[in-house]
């Protein structure tokens, strides 16, 4: 199964909005066939790895594949999409037992193996299976994408001086490793503040040599009630799309591969939750948030953010210096977010912590 997770990964940058499923075949204690899922709407994992097998093995994969033992991280698909049901693949070849690392939520695939007499085991390296596929989950369950906070601060918060100036905080390894989770990322999202004072690109520019090769990029979406921005800016002009979710319906910026959707306000501004809902249903798995301080609380406000994860560079800002959250009013009647870390490493002179809020 570790080895049927590691070819999921594989499918990291094509797959979406489809899930990441990784699948090994063995018969005799020998792997006879592998594969993954590549790019959505092409073959699934587990026909892959039956064809792995026909196309390793010829003539004798027909009698290989009888009795085999199948691990596939995600429980097999019953019904015809974009393509053929799996369970029906291998039920046909004939395998005797399936070990599945994470269900999913209809369960038929379980039921049309177990009618078909194949022993079905679930659960064998769940927690690994649940967390590679993160994004898919919460937005089927939920409605909206997986939301993860990037920060790249000084050891005290700081993200800049009041100056404004913030440039290069961290490392390049830092920055390097940032763009590899927009990359891997369905969207990016951010404050029109942030636009209007930094230009920026929101483009994956130092990602994998994989990705660049696909000639494509996340989704940039911009908070924008007010729809301040003028025409000129980077993301509205280089031709990759951006979505700007605006109030305000009198104006529009006649610009190619920028999409203007009206969301409703509540007392804070721009309805963050019905942003998410929106992105949902656009089958954005993984949202990237890229924002300063406003846009930070208010995602924290109507509790959206899934995950942190912070660059902390070895300098000190002082008291002179803008936080990446204000906090106050963020959460009623609590002045703090207690964070559940996940992990900390070393990247290049920084240290990058994945956390989880506790709401």
């Amino acid at each position: 199964m570790q080895r049927a997770l590691l070819l999921a990964k594989k499918g990291i940058f094509t797959v979406s909005p489809n899930p990441m499923v990784g699948c090994v075949i063995v018969k005799n204690g020998q792997t006879i066939g592998e594969g993954w899922h590549k790019m959505t709407g092409h073959n699934h994992a587990e026909v892959n790895a039956i064809e792995d097998v026909k196309n390793k093995h010829g003539s004798n994969a027909t009698a290989l594949l009888a009795g085999s033992e199948v691990y596939v991280t995600l429980e097999p698909c019953s019904t015809t999409g974009r393509t053929p049901p799996c369970s029906k693949a291998l039920i046909e070849a004939g395998v005797k037992k399936i070990f599945i690392a994470q269900e999913d939520t209809s369960q038929e695939g379980l039921e049309s193996l177990r009618t078909a007499n194949i022993e079905v085991e679930v659960g064998l390296m769940n927690e690994e299976a649940i967390k590679l596929n993160t994004g898919f989950f919460t937005r089927t369950n939920q409605g909206r994408p997986f939301i993860t906070c990037k920060i790249a601060c000084s050891l005290d918060g700081g993200v800049a001086l009041n100056t404004g100036e913030s440039k290069w905080i961290t490392s390049e390894a830092s920055r390097k490793d940032s763009h590899h989770i927009r990359a891997s990322s369905d969207a990016i999202l951010t404050g029109v503040g942030t636009v209007l004072s930094d230009n920026p690109s929101l483009t994956a520019r130092s990602a994998s040599k994989d990705f660049l090769e696909l000639g494509k990029q996340p989704l940039r979406c911009v908070v924008d009630s007010k729809l301040q921005m003028q025409g000129n800016e980077k993301i509205l002009n280089d031709g990759y799309k951006t979505i700007i979710f605006s109030n305000n319906k009198d104006r529009d910026l006649n610009k190619n591969e920028v999409e203007i959707v009206n969301v409703p306000m509540n007392q804070s501004g721009i309805n963050l939750t019905a942003v998410a809902q929106y992105l949902g249903a656009r089958e954005v798995n993984n949202l990237m948030l890229e924002s300063g301080p406003r846009l930070i609380d208010g995602m924290l406000q109507e509790k959206l953010i899934d995950k942190f994860i912070f660059y902390m560079a070895p300098k000190i800002l002082g008291a002179n210096k803008l936080n990446f959250a204000k906090l106050e009013g963020s959460i009623k009647n609590l002045g703090t977010i207690e964070l559940d870390i996940q992990e900390i490493e070393a990247i290049g002179d920084d240290l990058k912590l994945s956390v989880l809020p506790k709401y």
